[in-house]
């Protein structure tokens, strides 16, 4: 049992509630939730407190956290959640609720005793006959944290903020199963849900699912703003997608910035999925590093409404709004990957002001995308590992792809075609761009279909670059200047319908044959 002494050099405030004091017995067997709700109710109504469990195994079922008390977990102390179904309420572990200043800290571990619910099916796990809901979340809580604490295990979610104000949720390590042995069905990272204030930094999470994903559930009252939030300085290594907005979009998301994380083994790492007719203003991705799993695609945006789109056998929603994307900065990002980016917009609500700035990826091919050649309108809904090998860019207003640097891997494959497609972008600028068709392809590096107001400047074509540019219909107002293209076989190529007077050039190094 700790002493005060230690207690303080922990950095806890008094008074503190030693767990054991309150029947509470650190055995793996016996089931301490009262005991435990009991100290935490002590604390709470001396106002405050620190409620604190020293090394040992504590068996429980759903604890509710109280406004002014820590949970503190010392190194060795491990909460772990019971497998039967009466031991739960709120269908979580941990669970607080209008919980001002609650929080849980400390090296030791909370695990959810995840695979206990799952059923192994078909070769995977899949959800049994119950399985409890997410595995700590938070309702309306105002300045909430978590600080240094493992979690492990979770059954769903693993942490689950709704309408929370002044989130922190610092130096924690999630792990969930990756492997088809341990792989649980929706075992995502972090999900705050309507939250505002949110910094999340300095964690390593390993999920089933995504990993941070920011979204506005479809539920009655409560918060439809998810703005002034941070991520960073975070290692992320999942199956799915690593930094992600949406799917859930019932509301505003303003203000969010993702910056300086590394990210391994992803089916996407920059996500964006608008679907319930919100709006999306001001997000910025800068300095992420990441190498990709089978199929993996380093940025894949889409918006489309889910009552178009809906997923199999769900019922479809009524029709709302197409959504608005505009202002996304994605800047000094390294990937190697199976595509490269996916921006698709809705013909009748393009996605607007989209930077893409010092981009390095390297592709692999190593998976056949048979969508490559004509991405459908819609794409799929969950499409990601499915999308085009290249830059692929549809029904966007106001692109900048800046100092974007595409790279094939080896063998090369003519399918791969073109590095770069916009069909239907608008206000499109094209700058210090460097990339080729993949090798024996009779695709240009860069093709425009239906595109308006191009400018391509500063650009420079590598060896055994073919056609540097190909015009198709409907393309018009381009202006090709001061681009190095000596390497090219041909600068310019027009297909069918496509207006060789649509197209001013000047200031380009012309090829060298």
């Amino acid at each position: 049992m700790a002493t005060r002494r230690e207690m303080l050099r922990a950095g806890m405030a008094l008074p503190v509630y030693q767990a054991g004091e309150f029947g509470v017995r650190p055995d793996g067997a016996t089931l301490n939730t009262q005991g435990i709700q009991r100290a935490i109710e002590k604390a709470a109504a001396a106002g405050g407190g620190v409620v604190y469990f020293g090394p040992g195994n504590y068996l429980t079922g759903t604890i509710s956290l109280r406004g002014n008390v820590t949970l503190y977990l010392e190194a060795g102390a491990v909460i772990r959640g019971s497998k039967d179904r009466r031991d739960y309420q709120h269908g979580c572990l941990i669970y607080a609720e209008d919980a001002a200043n609650a929080a849980i800290r400390g090296r030791g571990t909370i695990d959810g005793n995840g695979s206990a619910f799952w059923k192994r099916a078909g070769g995977r796990w899949q959800i049994g006959e119950w399985r409890p809901g997410n595995m700590l979340q938070f309702v309306r809580c105002e300045n909430l944290m978590l600080e240094d604490v493992t979690l492990r295990g979770s059954p769903a979610w693993t942490v689950h903020p709704i309408d929370c104000d002044r989130v922190t949720i610092r130096g924690i390590s999630i792990v969930n199963g990756l492997t088809p042995d341990d792989h649980g069905p929706n075992t995502d990272g972090i999900d705050p849900d309507g939250c505002t204030r949110v910094r999340i930094s300095d964690c390593y999470i390993q999920s089933g699912d995504d990993s941070i994903v920011l979204k506005i559930t479809r539920r009655t009252g409560g918060s439809r703003v998810c703005r002034d939030i941070t991520v960073t300085n975070c290692v992320l290594v999942t199956r799915e997608t690593a930094l992600k907005i949406g799917s859930e979009t019932y509301g505003e998301f303003r203000n969010i910035a993702f910056s300086n994380c590394v990210v391994r083994d992803a089916g996407c790492g920059v996500g964006l999925w608008m679907r319930d007719g919100g709006v999306i203003d001001g997000w910025s991705v800068n300095n992420i590093s990441m190498t990709l799993t089978d199929g993996g695609q380093p940025v894949y945006m889409t918006s489309f409404p889910r009552s178009r789109l809906s997923e199999k056998g769900a019922p479809v929603e009524e029709e709302r709004p197409p959504g608005t994307v505009h202002n996304v900065v994605v800047s000094n990002l390294t990937a190697i990957g199976d595509g490269c980016i996916f921006l698709s917009g809705m013909q009748e609500k393009p996605l607007e002001g989209v930077v893409l700035d010092n981009i390095r990826i390297r592709m692999r091919g190593g998976r056949e995308k048979k969508l490559h050649a004509q991405p459908p309108y819609p794409f799929p809904l969950w499409g990601h590992r499915q999308s085009p090998y290249d830059v692929f860019c549809r029904h966007v207003d106001d692109l900048k792809l800046r100092d974007v640097r595409i790279t094939w891997d080896t063998p090369e494959k003519a399918v791969w075609g073109s590095a770069v497609r916009c069909v239907n972008v608008s206000n499109l600028e094209i700058a210090g761009f460097a990339g080729r068709q993949a090798r024996g392809s009779p695709a240009p590096a860069i093709l425009l279909r239906d595109t308006r107001h191009a400018y391509i400047h500063g650009c420079w074509a590598p060896e055994e670059t073919g056609t540097f540019l190909g015009l198709e219909a409907g393309t018009r107002d381009v202006a090709l200047m001061n681009n190095d293209l000596s390497r090219a076989r041909q600068a310019v190529s027009f297909a069918s319908g496509a207006d060789s007077k649509e197209l001013f050039q000047s200031g380009n190094r012309p090829p060298a044959g």
